[in-house]
Parts: structure tokens; sequence; C-alpha cells
């Protein structure tokens, strides 16, 4: 239902709408895990960049852990491909970062 008015409380708020970006959080291990392999995926591809592949790696190799191991997060856990992908990708992109900024330095 669509109601012009300037007042914000004559809006209906239906509850079925999903929430806002802002208020969404993260609930299950697949998303964390999906987030760690695009962390990994960040750190290899901006190893050149000072410090940020080497942060976006330890990003990625502690999100991946934590959505494996935590109780705090709902849902199965994700396949092990996809976490094995996340803590590998996170460690090359350390050690490729890591690499470079010793051959810069």
């Amino acid at each position: 239902m669509t109601v012009t008015s300037p007042n914000i409380d004559a809006h209906d708020m239906d509850d079925d709408m999903s929430p806002k970006w802002w208020n969404r959080r993260i609930r299950t291990r697949a998303q964390v895990t999906e987030i760690a392999v695009m962390f990994g995926a960040l750190s290899i591809v901006s190893f050149w960049a000072a410090g940020l592949g080497i942060a976006a790696g330890i990003i990625a190799v502690a999100a991946a852990l934590w959505a494996d191991r935590t109780p705090d997060l709902t849902g199965e856990r994700a396949e092990r491909t996809d976490t094995a992908l996340a803590i590998g990708t996170g460690i090359l992109g350390i050690i490729v970062g890591a690499g470079f900024l010793a051959m810069v330095l």
C-alpha cells in the first residue's frame, strides 16, 4: 500500500519485507565462507598494494576458520572445498603480498 504523506508514521510497514541493507546481519556459516572466499580473491588480486593483500588474506583465513568452528552462526557448515578455497586463497594472498613487499623494500 502506498501512502503519500510527509509523516513517516502514516506509512504501513509490512512484516514480510526484507530488511534494508544496513540492518542485515550474517546469519549462516555458508555466507561467512563466501565472504572469506571473496576476501581471499581480493588478497591475491591486490598483492601489489602495500599491505592490502596481506590484510585481506588474514581476514580471509580468519573468517573461514571462524565460519567453520564457531557455535555463534546458524546453519550447516559450508562444503570443505569452499572452506579450503577460502583458506588457500587467503594464505596464497599473504605469501604473494609479503613476497612483493619484501621485493620492494
